[in-house]
């Protein structure tokens, strides 16, 4: 009985099994995570150390998935992974992945086209009829506008909001889809599109959206910078993204894109974007408990207004004024969270600084530091490089 009220809490207050897998932490993923050839509990330390509490790995048997779940099971870290035998032998092995502490869910596809999606959707309640408690993950192909038909051949539908719902219409519990937006020649202009047909989906299934950041340089990607990492990550929570991914964490060996200086190389060994990325995880982690579970009622833009996207017309909440002096613009997000309303301005510029001019309309709104901790709001704020500022409005 004890269990069946616990199921039945989670059921009423919308909280999925995943999120009290990880004890109501926002999953940090990293993509491509410690590799099969590398699994042992030292590179999970090392993985978890870098910030990560989800290592995504599509590994070659069952008996090494197990084994990976074990050593991250003893740093408090999941495993989202994938076998053969998932589909050679469903029931079996979902029987006994869901017994291991350290699982969090099932790799089904990456990438697919729509007629996959529907394929996979079979695998996925094959496996469901042993486990329907842990994640079904399928990643989505991005929305690149400047050239659609390299998504209408690759994706094999002609609509990208077809496409997001055949997704939503699956069994899997989120909408995770990767866009890497910043390239060698600037800011890709039709990310903030996606994100914007994104959530809308996501409002309308109900199911919440996982977002990407690029951490391996390659082909027109240039090495991540501090910067770079946060409009990534901070675009995404703004957007009201549930999870944040990183692709990749290990260095892929590739003759086409050349990836290199991922967080670890192929060998196993630290590379400067580690720093990078476990300095962004730790700011990551401090603000995400006021993301994590919150609603997104508005995203607006200020100075450059993105294809897709709209102007803030509106002053939010207890604000008589609100504006920015940058080359780029800002991303303004409202939200709510435990009955709270707040404010979240991102600076869209990954190379300059941004002046926020800001004025309350009494005393309420208060500015919220990235350790969550309140103070009285002054007027005017500096926001480093795709950094973000905070007010509780409410």
């Amino acid at each position: 009985m004890k269990y069946l009220r616990i199921l039945i809490v989670l059921f009423l207050c919308n909280i999925s099994l995943y999120t009290y897998a990880l004890k109501g932490e926002m999953p940090i993923i990293a993509y491509l995570g410690v590799p099969d050839w590398q699994t042992s509990e030292e590179n999970f330390h090392i993985l978890k150390e870098c910030g990560f509490n989800v290592s995504l790995y599509p590994y070659p048997n069952i008996d090494l998935l197990v084994k990976a779940c074990r050593y991250a099971d003893k740093y408090g870290v999941k495993v989202l992974g994938k076998c053969p035998e998932m589909i050679s032998s469903p029931h079996k092995t979902a029987s006994i992945l869901k017994k291991e502490n350290g699982f969090f869910g099932y790799l089904i596809q990456d990438e697919p086209n729509i007629h996959q999606i529907s394929e996979r959707q079979k695998e996925i309640t094959a496996l469901r009829q042993a486990d329907d408690t842990h994640v079904f993950y399928i990643n989505l192909l991005p929305l690149y506008e400047n050239d659609p038909e390299w998504f209408n051949s690759v994706a094999k539908v002609k609509s990208y909001p077809t496409y997001l719902k055949a997704a939503s219409a699956t069994s899997c519990q989120q909408i995770s889809f990767d866009f890497y937006p910043v390239t060698t020649k600037g800011i890709r202009p039709t990310w903030y599109h996606n994100l914007e047909m994104v959530r809308r989906e996501s409002l309308a299934s109900k199911k919440p959206f996982w977002g990407f950041v690029l951490s391996v340089p390659h082909a027109d990607y240039p090495q991540p910078t501090l910067s770079s990492l946060r409009l990534q990550a901070y675009a995404n929570l703004a957007y009201g993204a549930q999870a944040i991914q990183y692709f990749s964490y290990h260095t892929v060996k590739d003759q086409t894109y050349y990836f290199h200086d991922a967080p670890i190389t192929h060998d196993g060994k630290k590379t400067k974007t580690y720093t990078l990325v476990q300095q962004m995880n730790r700011e990551l982690k401090q603000v995400a408990p006021l993301f994590y579970g919150a609603k997104v009622t508005s995203v607006k833009h200020l100075g450059i207004i993105p294809q897709g996207t709209s102007k803030l017309t509106t002053m939010p909440r207890n604000l008589s004024s609100l504006k920015v002096v940058s080359s780029k613009g800002a991303i303004v997000s409202q939200f709510t969270k435990n009955k709270h309303q707040y404010l979240a301005i991102v600076n869209k510029n990954h190379w300059d600084p941004m002046t926020v001019l800001i004025r309350a309309k009494n005393s309420t709104p208060r500015h919220v530091t990235k350790s969550l901790t309140t103070e009285p709001m002054k007027t005017t704020y500096t926001v480093a490089a795709g950094d973000i500022l905070l007010f509780r409005l409410q």
